[in-house]
């Protein structure tokens, strides 16, 4: 098993339909594969994500864990936002992530810094 590098998370999104060029820029990118990528309804707030008729069509299952802030340790937008984190680093402090939002069917893709809690999902080798 291993966490999925940056490369390997925009494949999957390609194979659900986004372009290549948008699989490689940052932020809200494609149509529904934020939708697509995301499960269990019953988790995430009422929005656009879950309301998508691909709601969790990926087998994916991305949940809205929320993710844990830097300094105080605290859990933050629990049933809103999932975050997963890739192996690759931008830099020493930073890593690429993606964000799933309750609001929109689409992907975020972004780097933060690796501090910052968030989930992971790992790929059989």
């Amino acid at each position: 098993w291993h966490v999925p590098s940056d490369e390997e998370i925009m494949e999957f999104e390609m194979f659900l339909g986004m372009s290549e060029e948008e699989a490689n820029s940052s932020g809200y990118r494609g149509t529904d594969e934020g939708s697509k990528l995301a499960g269990n309804g019953d988790l995430w707030t009422d929005g656009d994500l879950v309301n998508n008729s691909e709601f969790g069509t990926s087998g994916f299952n991305g949940f809205p864990a929320g993710y844990r802030i830097l300094d105080s340790g605290e859990y933050l937008s629990m049933g809103l936002l999932g975050y997963f984190w890739s192996s690759s680093e931008l830099s020493s402090n930073f890593a690429w992530n993606r964000k799933l939002n309750y609001d929109v069917s689409n992907v975020f893709r972004n780097y933060y810094y690796k501090q910052f809690g968030f989930s992971i999902r790992c790929l059989g080798d």
